[in-house]
């Protein structure tokens, strides 16, 4: 089981990698985070502190790639052959080491469109529509400008292998 049972993540420390070296004054920790919101996958090294709270008994590892099992209620954890740790029913703080994983060159250009849309849109505001035919029927929408940043720089189409599905709570 992954993320069914997680009440909360909370990142106790986190380093990014540097920016690529032909990108100038990009903000790391926000790009990086943006593109990591998007995937599994971690180039940043965090320790997180998971909340799982468990109905049963179950085999239990975080939802990110790679990982490495840390600590289970302060105790240092003990994993089977699948990198799973057993719970029990309950609440239980399972800390972890994740990410740290190689930046390839498809990431750093990922990075860098992401850089460059940053550098060249407006990021603050909303972006708004709406439309009305003959009164009964309207539609209208409104979401922040960066909302759709990933796709509209390209910087999600590289990601695409890398992609979380089935991961809800994040």
């Amino acid at each position: 089981m992954t993320s069914l049972y997680i009440e909360a993540e909370n990142e106790l420390s986190i380093s990014y990698p540097d920016a690529p070296a032909d990108v100038d004054g990009s903000i790391p920790a926000a790009i990086w985070g943006k593109l990591e919101s998007y995937v599994a996958t971690r180039w940043s090294t965090a320790v997180v502190a998971f909340e799982v709270n468990c109905p049963c008994a179950v085999d239990w590892r975080p939802p990110y790639n790679p990982y490495v099992i840390d600590l289970v209620d302060g105790e240092v954890a003990t994993v089977n052959q699948f990198g799973e740790v057993h719970l029990t029913a309950g609440r239980h703080i399972v800390q972890c080491t994740i990410g740290g994983l190689d930046v390839t060159p498809g990431i750093e250009e990922a990075y860098r469109r992401m850089a460059a849309y940053y550098a060249s849109e407006d990021m603050r505001g909303y972006s708004r529509y709406s439309v009305s035919i003959g009164g009964d029927i309207s539609e209208s929408w409104s979401r922040r400008r960066d909302a759709t940043a990933l796709s509209n720089s390209g910087a999600a189409d590289l990601l695409t292998k890398y992609r979380k599905a089935g991961i809800s709570h994040v």
